[in-house]
This record gives C-alpha cells, sequence and structure tokens, in this order.
C-alpha cells in the first residue's frame, strides 16, 4: 500500500509540473520551439536534397522515392519562418505554437498519402521513425502532441487496412500502433524532464531576486521591475514610490541582539506584503529601508492609505509579537507619466523621507509631486 501511495503521488506531483509548465513556461516554449524549427527545417531539407543528389554522384542503392520531393517545399517554408519570425524580439506563443503543429499535421500526412496511396505494396519504415521522435521535435501543451500523435496513428491504420496490400496490412497496423505508444511514452519522459528543468530554473531565478529574510524583491530587482513598469506607464498615469526606514534600527540590534532585529524585518517584510499587493511591487532596498512602487490612473490616495497603514501595523505587531517600540519615516515621490526615471523618483522619495524625521517623525509624512 506504501509502494502504490507513492507511486500515486509521484505520478501526481509530475502532472502538476507538466502543468505549471504547460501554464507558466510560455517563454521557455517559445525559445525551444523556434530553435527546433530551424534545426529540423534546415537538417531535414538538407538530408532531403543530399539522397536525392546521391544516385547522381553513383549510388545508385540510395535513390530515394520522387514523391518526397514535396517536403523540399515544406522544410523550405518553415525554415524562412523560422528566420525571418525569429528576428522578432517579442514572439507571440500562439504563432509559434501554431507552427509547430502545422509543421507536426503536414509532414504526417504528408508521410501517410505517399506511404499508403503510392507505394501501397512496401511496409512502412518512415512513418514510424517520425511518430515515435515527434515528442522531442517540439515544446507544446503536452496533450495537443498526443492527440496529433493518436489521431495521426489511428488515420494511417484506418487507411492501411483499406487501401495497403494484404501481405502488408497487419506489420504496418502492429508498427503503427507500437510506434504510438513508444511516442506517448517518449512525450510523458520528456515533457517531465522539461517541466522539472524549468521549474528549478525559475526556482532559482525566484531566488536570485528575493530577499531572503523577508522575501521581498532585493534591491537590484526591485529596481529593475520598477524602471520596467515606469516605462509601459500609460498617459495620465501616476507613478508613486514610497520609501520606508526604521528609526533607530542600530539601536535595536544593540538593545536587543541581531535576532530580534530580524524579526522586526521579517514583520516589515510580512506587513508590507500585506499592504501592498498584485499592482505593486515592494523591495527591501537597504539593511532597515524598504520601498513600495505603483503606476496607476486612478489616482495615489489608495497607495498613501497603505502607506500609513505599513506604518501603523508595524508599530501594532513589533508591541504584540516582540514587546518592543518600533517606529517608521517615510516619504514619497508622485511623478506624472513620460519620461519618468527610477532613480529620480528614488532621491525625491529620500528627500521627502528625511523632511520627515527632522519635522513629523510618524505623525504624517512628506510627499514630494510634481
Amino acid at each position: 500500500m506504501q509502494r502504490k501511495g507513492w507511486l500515486k503521488k509521484a505520478i501526481l506531483t509530475q502532472i502538476s509540473e507538466i502543468r505549471q509548465y504547460n501554464r507558466y513556461g510560455k517563454r521557455d516554449m517559445v525559445a525551444r520551439n523556434m530553435v527546433a524549427l530551424k534545426l529540423i527545417s534546415f537538417v531535414g531539407l538538407a538530408i532531403t536534397l543530399l539522397i536525392f543528389a546521391l544516385p547522381r554522384l553513383g549510388l545508385e542503392n540510395w535513390a530515394f522515392m520522387w514523391r518526397y520531393w514535396v517536403m523540399i517545399p515544406m522544410y523550405a517554408v518553415f525554415l524562412a519562418f523560422s528566420l525571418i519570425y525569429g528576428r522578432k524580439k517579442h514572439k507571440s506563443y500562439n504563432v509559434v505554437k501554431t507552427a509547430g503543429v502545422l509543421f507536426s499535421v503536414i509532414i504526417i500526412l504528408l508521410l501517410t498519402v505517399i506511404d499508403i496511396f503510392y507505394y501501397p505494396n512496401m511496409p512502412d519504415e518512415l512513418f514510424v521513425f517520425v511518430i515515435v521522435l515527434l515528442p522531442m521535435f517540439f515544446s507544446i501543451e503536452t496533450w495537443v502532441v498526443a492527440s496529433i500523435t493518436v489521431y495521426g496513428g489511428l488515420l494511417y491504420c484506418i487507411l492501411a487496412y483499406n487501401f495497403k496490400a494484404p501481405e502488408v496490412i497487419q506489420h504496418d497496423i502492429f508498427s503503427v500502433s507500437l510506434s504510438v505508444v513508444l511516442s506517448l511514452l517518449v512525450l510523458g519522459y520528456h515533457a517531465r524532464i522539461r517541466a522539472t528543468s524549468f521549474l528549478v530554473k525559475e526556482k532559482y531565478k525566484t531566488l536570485s531576486r528575493m530577499d531572503l529574510l523577508t522575501e521581498l524583491l532585493n534591491k537590484k530587482s526591485y529596481e529593475l521591475w520598477c524602471q520596467r513598469m515606469l516605462d509601459e506607464c500609460k498617459n495620465g498615469e501616476l507613478g508613486a514610490l514610497v520609501i520606508f526606514d526604521l528609526d533607530n534600527f542600530k539601536q535595536i540590534n544593540d538593545t536587543y541582539g541581531h535576532i530580534m532585529g530580524d524579526s522586526v524585518l521579517e514583520i516589515v517584510g510580512r506587513t508590507l506584503a500585506a499592504n501592498f499587493q498584485a499592482d505593486c511591487f515592494v523591495g527591501r532596498i537597504g539593511g532597515d529601508e524598504f520601498s513600495a512602487f505603483t503606476c496607476s490612473h486612478r489616482g495615489i490616495e489608495l497607495f498613501e492609505r497603505r502607506a500609513e497603514n505599513v506604518m501603523t501595523e508595524v508599530m501594532e505587531r513589533a508591541m504584540k509579537e516582540l514587546r518592543i517600540n518600533v517606529t517608521m519615516s517615510m516619504g514619497i515621490s508622485v511623478k506624472s507619466s513620460g519620461s519618468i526615471n527610477y532613480m529620480e523618483m528614488y532621491f525625491d522619495a529620500d528627500k521627502a523621507l528625511y523632511e520627515f524625521k527632522r519635522t513629523v517623525r510618524n505623525q504624517k509624512y512628506a510627499a514630494a509631486s510634481n
């Protein structure tokens, strides 16, 4: 029972990982598919031309069935697409996926028609080879590749039963059926490998972007994402940046120890994450400095209220959980959309922060805006 339970858990875990990859790995799929389409088209075109050229070089045993010439234009078209579309900076997943599906469907149909109708007395060899390797060609949703494989194999078997010579029907149906089963096994294995590789990379990317203590963005990642959002701000939208600074944090470390100081930082991280959610970026930008940023056309009143709530909640949580008094200061910079630079907003917010510290600590903030 334990063995069965372990096996079931492992299978469900793998299915979950594959689903996550299918959902969140679109950019990785696009990159893989463009490389695969370019490579397969080029190699297929080169091999086909080479085999057709071999008889002219005196190697008559390598004579290739002339009807396979029809595959040359297909390879050429998809190679041209991969070269031209591959130059685009932003590629659509749906476009690349459609190209991969079309390539797979067309090559299966061409091989089926040529083998069934032009060589009915010969046992199949090439179709089986392609079906088994098909899952290794493209990184597309598992169910799509499985559907192409199963329906392609089923179509071949039906046509072979009706149009192939009696002496090769049994051979072809058995070999194609077996190749479909093998193809599905290959599909499952490669889907798992791709999903695991992607999730591991994403895990380490996430860790590299995070401040491990507070689980917020680290300074470098925070600045990068803020500038990226600023670049995407539309006309009429406002960019708002708030900087928080813990008052006398060094004194907390000196008095209560660094473990207590880390606990304070964790409280700040949790409070910021709870108040600034999906529409904001939040990061730890210094030892005891934190920041939040948003870009919105709805005004910044809600953003300002959230910032004020953070200071109040941090004070209350620190007193409740740690039994110490913790206060914060903050400064806000607000700028209208346009050629906004993150560092300009940061300097303005930093000035407002120190004005806050100088004049109205823990009562109200000073905002720099224009």
